[in-house]
């Protein structure tokens, strides 16, 4: 089959975790022997194509054109992102005046006005976010989730859409590298605190960071900073204390190299609907902590102690004990995880598109 993948159009230029899922995607699927495109939002879809699978519901406007005038199968992985409790910080006036739909329709046009992103198309324009969001699930003909959190928390607005969205729902998780799951300990002594993802509000390293310091615990912070959010990242340098070390988006091979290192990653997002960066770091053999948070309580509940990160006395007490020599909370055996390979997701994809 000929398979298109389309994304952002910030796709490569800004690397996230849909990044990895869009590649390794590709990739696996290759593997089994179909024909792969990566497309970005704003670029045209090759010819022939069998299957059009678009990732991030949040964003319906890199879709609606395509989905609207491609004639095949279209599936969309929902990847959908609860912005508001992010939004409440950085825009709190704004948050309670528009709620959490305009104020991703004005983040649409704000990219576009600065250049970071294409201009929206007129369809989207005249529907705004969230009918446009209806829109996309409308014409999909299969809608992926990563847990059954984001079915339910997409299903709570989208009603009178004329087909169901449990009637044609997927449930597909995202996968592992092979790398992290076949691989020796370094049998190196493991100390400090990971943090692993583009710097931004959402992802909420600076309370990590102000923690860090507080304790003198040491801190790496791997991640370039949201281009449209530089203000937070100034924040974090600036709260940094003396054992936080910043380094810029890495490649696979060196995050590995980098949690082979440590001890403990924490995931203090607002919210993730599926971070494959705690899978791998589970693994590894890694302690993880993930903030408590949709989705977050579920797809991470298996290979990471979930914590209230409001409750900061609580919290701070199981970062400690988890960073002590020999600590370790690995719940599952490597077997295990040779169940979430993307070859594997790669078969359930490939059942999808036929």
């Amino acid at each position: 089959m000929n398979i298109g993948l389309l994304a952002r159009k910030t796709l490569h230029s800004q690397p996230g975790g849909d990044t990895v899922q869009v590649k390794q995607s590709a990739a696996a699927l290759e593997r089994l022997g179909h024909t792969c495109f990566i497309i970005t939002s704003g670029t045209a879809l090759p010819k022939d194509l069998d299957a059009l699978h678009f990732f991030n519901l949040g964003r319906p406007a890199d879709a609606l054109s395509y989905f609207k005038n491609f004639p095949g199968k279209k599936i969309i992985s929902t990847v959908f992102v609860d912005y508001s409790r992010a939004d409440q910080i950085r825009f709190p006036r704004l948050s309670r005046l528009l709620g959490s739909h305009r104020i991703e329709f004005l983040k649409t046009l704000a990219r576009a006005i600065n250049g970071s992103d294409k201009w929206p198309c007129l369809d989207y324009l005249r529907l705004g976010q969230k009918r446009s969001m209806k829109r996309v699930l409308d014409q999909a003909n299969v809608v992926i989730t990563s847990s059954m959190s984001e079915l339910t928390r997409i299903s709570e607005w989208s009603n009178h859409l004329s087909t169901s969205i449990t009637d044609k729902h997927r449930l597909i998780p995202l996968g592992l590298d092979d790398c992290f799951i076949f691989n020796k300990p370094s049998g190196k002594q493991k100390q400090g605190i990971l943090l692993v993802g583009r710097i931004e509000h959402l992802k909420n390293q600076l309370q990590v960071i102000q923690w860090a310091t507080k304790n003198n615990w040491p801190l790496t912070v791997v991640g370039d900073a949201n281009a449209n959010q530089l203000n937070y990242y100034k924040r974090c340098i600036e709260s940094a204390g003396a054992h936080v070390d910043f380094i810029p988006h890495q490649s696979r091979q060196n995050v590995l190299k980098l949690m082979q290192a440590h001890r403990l990653l924490i995931v203090p997002s607002f919210f993730e609907t599926y971070s494959i960066v705690a899978w791998e770091a589970a693994a590894l053999g890694l302690n993880v902590i993930a903030n408590d948070v949709d989705d977050m309580r579920e797809t991470l509940a298996e290979v990471s102690q979930v914590c209230d990160f409001t409750n900061e006395e609580s919290t701070l007490r199981t970062i400690s004990e988890n960073l002590l020599p020999g600590s370790s909370q690995q719940k599952k055996s490597q077997a295990w995880f040779e169940n979430y390979t993307w070859d594997a997701i790669g078969l359930q994809l490939e059942k999808v598109y036929q």
